[in-house]
């Protein structure tokens, strides 16, 4: 049921005309709500065997880069589907939350695992924080997927927490939380690595093969952390 909601009103304008089939929907689970799932399950299953608990939650200032990167990203994201919402515009509003979905899974995980293997505290605290927001603001759209995401992840580490996803108030943008070099950064960062897988496939050189240097063009270079060109050297296999 939630994933023909997200179809129809996430996928496309809500009142154009489409044909409606399995591979049509089972397109949109996969690419979006099934992502979303596999995020929360791998969150559950390290903050299990590590015994993570809320309490132990950093403050978000004393976090590392990709952390306040990720909770900056979260506070623009409210703030874009509060504004859609509003506008009665869900085809935006399911834009936005689509790719911070991606952002979140396909980067932000991606790039902290080991951190995650370790039970590193902080990564724990932020993608919890992460995916109880996300599921407030997808609560709308697909409302049985946010509410058993609900009982299962939110309830289960903070028993005082609402009975239900759609008995919370809904999440608001902290503007002092939102770190707009950052966010160019990291767009910068990413940008970086498609481009240079790009070059590698069309050379031919695949990516378990490293190479000696490489050499990017891009304005804002010289300001970008340390820590991003190292994640675009782990990235692209570069010595």
């Amino acid at each position: 049921a939630d994933a023909v909601r997200w179809y129809m009103l996430a996928a496309g304008s809500p009142w154009s005309a489409r044909r409606v089939g399995h591979d049509a929907i089972s397109d949109v689970v996969r690419k979006t709500l099934l992502t979303y799932w596999n995020t929360i399950s791998f969150h559950a299953l390290y903050a299990q065997a590590s015994n993570f608990e809320l309490s132990q939650s950093p403050a978000i200032k004393d976090r590392p880069l990709m952390d306040r990167w990720i909770i900056s990203e979260l506070n623009v994201l409210i703030a874009e589907v509060d504004k859609a919402y509003s506008e009665f515009d869900s085809q935006s509003a399911g834009k936005v939350l689509a790719r911070f979905i991606d952002d979140l899974s396909n980067w932000y995980v991606r790039r902290s695992r080991r951190r995650f293997w370790e039970g590193d505290v902080a990564a724990l605290s932020t993608l919890h924080e992460c995916l109880v927001t996300l599921t407030q603001l997808l609560a709308p759209m697909v409302p049985f997927i946010a509410e058993h995401t609900w009982q299962e992840l939110v309830k289960v580490a903070d028993p005082s927490a609402a009975e239900s996803v759609h008995l919370t108030d809904f999440p608001v943008s902290e503007s002092a939380l939102v770190d707009q070099a950052l966010n160019a950064h990291v767009a910068m960062t990413r940008r970086v690595v498609e481009l240079g897988r790009a070059a590698r496939a069309e050379s031919g050189i695949k990516i378990r093969q490293p190479l000696q240097r490489a050499l990017i063009s891009a304005q804002g270079w010289s300001q970008l952390p340390n820590d991003m060109k190292e994640q675009i050297s782990d990235e692209l296999n570069v010595l």
